[in-house]
């Protein structure tokens, strides 16, 4: 199993004096003041033990609630889950077989592919980046016998790209054709910045899909680990008996600040994403080539002409800017992944550094 190269540069932070963090993948603002008394409280009354395995029936109920209001899904059950990542772990287990295919975008989120391989399975790719299409022809051309699994991420964890009603549909028509499963991971549907969410909830058929959000982003609560799960009744049933054995439990005093956070409205700290990423769009434009993300808070610059990963994080460190190579998330070895989730003077260090190096290097 490999060392994940988001926390490598994750611990980089503690060595670098005064670094310019534009690597990190949690929200810049903390969680709101009602939000965390509701977990003071919780922790001071004694709500510190195991809730039941599926996490708080109210709390499943509310999540529940919440997607059928804004994307008209009506799940069969619901999962409080260690994150979205514990979902990840617990529905690949349950899903995937060893010998089993499943097929993810590139670039990606790191875990999916070392996920799969914990299962056993082996990882299909198709083409994802910013201004490909994703096309019935472009999904089909990487699907075997043996491909059982599907999965999407929108907003996405590289690049910021977010599905379009005509591509969803196109999942959709494929894992029917091929009665594969779509796992939609949808942990950034809160930060979407050029029209509504698009969400699987939906739009897929609800028989085949597992779909998985929370509330680390949304609410600056990336610590808390929780997430849900949502899908149908005996996926949900066989994710919850894994996590018995597994994580037992998400956290119990969270769960009940979840409760709190769900009626909580974060527009206004959201509100300002769409302005740090056009801030940063517009101060790197004369030096990298670099797609508009339509969400989450990551952007994917092309390296400069001829410039490896390695060679661009040598003379970013000498700059104190830490941000992610890409070839971390793709087989590609041709961008960045920058994160704008910080305070706008961090922002313009980061936009003088990058274009310094793009200079440097072009030199």
């Amino acid at each position: 199993m490999p060392e994940s190269g988001i926390r490598r540069i994750f611990e980089l932070v503690a060595s670098v004096k005064d670094p310019i963090n534009l690597s990190i993948g949690q929200a810049h603002f903390d969680v709101p003041d009602a939000i965390a008394e509701v977990a003071c409280d919780a922790i001071r009354s004694g709500f510190n033990r195991y809730t039941v395995t599926q996490g708080l029936p109210e709390l499943n109920d509310a999540v529940m609630r919440r997607m059928d209001d804004l994307y008209g899904y009506e799940a069969d059950a619901s999962l409080i889950t260690s994150g979205v990542s514990g979902g990840l772990l617990l529905g690949f287990m349950a899903l995937l077989d060893p010998g089993d295919e499943v097929l993810i975008p590139d670039p990606y989120f790191t875990m999916y592919a070392v996920l799969a391989g914990m299962c056993g399975a082996t990882l299909k790719t198709f083409d994802h980046y910013p201004g490909t299409p994703l096309t019935e022809a472009l999904l089909e051309a990487s699907i075997t016998d043996r491909t059982r699994v599907l999965l999407v991420n929108t907003p996405s964890n590289p690049t910021g790209r977010t599905l379009t009603v005509e591509e969803m549909t196109a999942v959709n028509n494929v894992a029917r054709r091929h009665d594969l499963f779509v796992v939609s991971d949808e942990i950034y549907d809160a930060f979407v910045y050029d029209g509504p969410h698009v969400s699987a909830g939906g739009r897929i058929d609800s028989e085949r899909l597992l779909l998985l959000g929370g509330f680390s982003k949304t609410y600056g609560v990336p610590g808390w680990r929780l997430g849900w799960a949502l899908g149908p009744d005996d996926l949900i049933d066989a994710m919850r008996r894994f996590q018995q054995f597994t994580f037992v439990c998400a956290p119990a005093p969270f769960q009940k600040a979840a409760l709190a956070a769900l009626g909580t409205d974060m527009s206004k700290e959201i509100g300002e994403y769409r302005g740090k990423r056009d801030r940063i769009l517009d101060g790197i434009a004369d030096h990298y080539e670099c797609s508009s993300p339509g969400g989450s808070f990551y952007m994917w610059p092309q390296l400069p002409h001829g410039v490896s990963s390695d060679v661009y994080m040598d003379a970013a460190l000498k700059r104190r800017l830490l941000v992610v190579p890409g070839k971390t998330f793709s087989a590609r070895d041709t961008h960045l992944r920058l994160s704008f989730a910080a305070d706008d003077s961090v922002l313009d260090r980061g936009i003088e550094a990058l274009c310094g190096i793009a200079d440097e290097l072009a030199g």
